[in-house]
C-alpha cells in the first residue's frame, strides 16, 4: 500500500461519536408528529419489545437535537475532543435515521440546516471539527423515491436493485431498507448533492455507512466530487475487518482516506479480558501494513451504537472468547436459526445482562482507554462510555447521555488523557509507534522528533515488576499508584521524554 493526501488537519485529534437523539435536548419543546412517540429521558429502559403486530419500529425518541449538541460543546472541547462524528441527522420516521427517505432535508426532531450550520460555526470557533454519517447503500421505504419507483416512475426505478422477477432488493431482507442501485449515474449525482449540501454548511469530514461493501466505482467517483469541492474533507469507510484482508484495498488513495478500526478494538478487549497475546499482536502488524497517512487518522474505536457498550465486552456475560468464531461482540449464534432469528430471545436476553459490574468494568475501561488514546490514529470515543454508561447490543447500547448519574472518575480520566493528547499533539500527530506484549504487561512507545512517550499497561489482578521503566522522564499518566519499578494491579503507567 502506498502512501498518498489525507487532510493534516485531522491528523493528532480525539473524536466523539455522537447519536444526536440520546445526547443532549434543548430548545423548544418537540413537536408532536403522528407515529412517534416521545420517551423520558430518565427512563433509559429502551423499548425492545415488538410493536402488537410482532414489528420492531423503533419509532421512540428522546429528542436529541443540534441545539442540545451546542450547548454541550463546551463540555466536548473540556474533555479534550476537538472532532465531533454525528450518527445520521436525515429525515426519517425512526430514532436511528439509518433508513434515509430524503438527506438533503434535515429530521425536525434533530433541527433544520441552520441549526446545522450553527453547530458547525460554533464547533470551529474551539477548534472542533464536524463529520457527518451519510447512508448510501440503501435508502428508507418510505422514502418519496422508493415510493415513486414501486409506481413505476422510470426516473426513479434505476435508482434501485431489483431482483429476477421485479421486486426488490433488501439490504438484509429488511423490508425498510430497498437497496440502491450505486452504478446509476443519476443516483450517484444525487448522494454527491447530499455530501455537497453537508460541506456548504460546515461539515469537515463524511463516514459513509457500509463504505466496506460499496462498489469501487461508486467510491471513485465520489471521492474526486468530493475533494473536487474541497480536499480538505475527509472520507471515512465503514470497515468491520481489515483492509489487507481485502482482495482489494479501499486504502488506495482513490476511496476512502480511512476506515473504522473495529479490529483494534477487538484486539485490545481480548488482550486485557483474556489474554491473548497472538491476537493483538497479529492485529497490530497488520494495521502496520496500512498507508502511514491512513493509520494517522485511522478511526480507532473502542464501541460504536453497533456493538455492546465497551463496560459490557469487558466484564459482562456472553461475549465471544475465540477469534476464529468471530469478533467479541459477535454474539448472536445461541439465537440464530437456520432460516430465522430469534429477535425476542436476544432482545430478552439482553435486558436480562443489560447491567454489569461497573466497578470491574471501570478498572478495565481505564486501560483499554488509555491503550487507545496511545495508537496511531483518532480515538473515537462512543458518547457515555466516559461516564460508564452500559449496555449490550441495539437497542441497550443507544440510551439517552445519563446527565444526572455520571461517573466521575470515568470522566476526569478521559480528561486527563484528552489533556494528554493536546499537550503532546505534535507525537500524537504522526509520530511512530512501537509496542512490545505478553499477557502481563504491554509497552507502547510514541515517538517524534526527538520526543517520547512510553507507556506501561498490566491488565492482571497481581503486581508487575518491570525492569524497563526509565523514570527519567515526565511521569504524564498514573493509573492505580504504579511506580518506576512496580506495576500496579490493573495498572497504567506513562512518560515523557524530551
Amino acid at each position: 500500500m502506498k502512501n498518498f493526501y489525507v487532510p493534516e488537519r485531522f491528523k493528532g485529534r480525539t473524536g466523539y461519536q455522537i447519536f444526536v437523539d440520546r445526547y443532549s435536548r434543548s430548545g423548544q419543546p418537540v413537536p408532536k408528529m403522528e407515529g412517534r412517540r416521545i420517551k423520558d429521558w430518565n427512563d433509559s429502559v429502551p423499548d425492545w419489545e415488538p410493536d402488537a403486530d410482532g414489528v420492531y419500529r423503533n419509532e421512540y425518541f428522546y429528542g436529541g437535537n443540534l441545539q442540545g449538541i451546542i450547548q454541550k460543546l463546551d463540555e466536548i472541547d473540556s474533555l479534550g475532543f476537538d472532532l465531533i462524528y454525528l450518527s445520521p441527522i436525515s429525515k426519517t420516521h425512526t430514532n436511528h435515521h439509518y433508513d434515509a427517505e430524503n438527506q438533503l432535508i434535515i429530521d425536525p426532531y434533530i433541527g433544520n440546516w441552520d441549526d446545522f450550520r450553527k453547530l458547525c460555526e460554533e464547533a470551529h470557533k474551539r477548534n472542533i471539527l464536524v463529520c457527518v454519517d451519510l447512508v448510501f447503500n440503501h435508502m428508507g421505504a418510505r422514502s418519496e423515491a422508493f415510493q415513486e419507483a414501486i409506481r413505476g416512475n422510470p426516473n426513479y426505478v434505476k435508482w434501485f436493485e431489483w431482483d429476477s422477477r421485479g421486486n426488490p432488493v433488501y439490504w438484509y431482507d429488511f423490508k425498510d431498507m430497498p437497496q440502491c442501485n450505486k452504478l446509476n449515474s443519476e443516483y450517484q449525482e444525487y448522494t454527491f448533492e447530499v455530501a455537497k449540501k453537508y460541506i456548504q454548511n460546515g461539515a469537515d469530514g463524511i463516514r459513509l455507512d457500509l463504505g466496506e461493501i460499496l462498489p469501487v466505482e461508486f467510491l471513485r467517483n465520489f471521492r474526486n466530487n468530493v475533494k473536487k469541492l474541497n480536499e480538505e474533507i475527509l472520507i471515512v469507510n465503514e470497515m468491520w475487518d481489515l483492509d489487507t484482508h481485502r482482495r482489494v484495498s479501499q486504502l488506495d488513495g482513490t476511496q476512502a482516506d480511512s476506515v473504522m478500526n473495529y479490529p483494534l478494538s477487538d484486539a485490545i478487549i481480548r488482550w486485557i479480558r483474556w489474554k491473548n497475546v497472538p491476537h493483538i499482536e497479529y492485529t497490530l502488524s497488520e494495521l502496520a501494513k496500512y498507508p502511514n497517512n491512513t493509520r494517522d487518522v485511522l478511526w480507532n474505536i473502542l464501541d460504536s451504537h453497533d456493538t455492546p457498550r465497551l463496560a459490557n465486552m469487558l466484564v459482562g456475560e456472553g461475549m465471544n472468547r475465540e477469534p476464529f468464531a468471530g469478533r467479541v461482540w459477535d454474539i448472536e449464534q445461541p439465537w440464530r436459526g437456520l432460516d430465522s432469528f430469534d429477535t425476542y430471545g436476544f432482545r430478552k436476553w439482553g435486558l436480562d445482562h443489560d447491567e454489569v459490574n461497573k466497578e470491574k468494568a471501570r478498572a478495565d475501561i481505564l486501560l483499554a482507554s488509555s491503550m487507545q488514546y496511545m495508537q496511531k490514529g483518532i480515538p473515537i470515543v462512543y458518547y457515555g462510555t466516559e461516564v460508564g454508561l452500559c449496555g449490550n447490543k441495539d437497542p441497550f447500547n443507544r440510551k439517552p447521555y445519563p446527565w444526572n448519574n455520571i461517573d466521575y472518575l470515568l470522566y476526569h480520566h478521559y480528561a486527563a488523557i484528552g489533556f494528554m493528547r493536546k499537550r503532546y499533539r505534535e507525537i500524537f500527530t504522526s509520530g511512530e509507534q512501537q509496542e512490545s506484549i505478553n499477557e502481563e504487561t504491554m509497552k507502547i512507545i510514541r515517538s517524534q522528533g526527538g520526543h517520547q512517550i512510553v507507556m506501561w499497561v498490566n491488565p492482571t489482578e497481581h503486581e508487575v515488576r518491570v525492569n524497563d521503566i526509565d523514570n527519567g522522564g515526565d511521569e504524564i499518566l498514573n493509573i492505580k499508584g504504579c511506580s518506576s519499578k512496580v506495576l500496579s494491579p490493573k495498572g497504567v503507567i506513562a512518560y515523557y521524554y524530551d
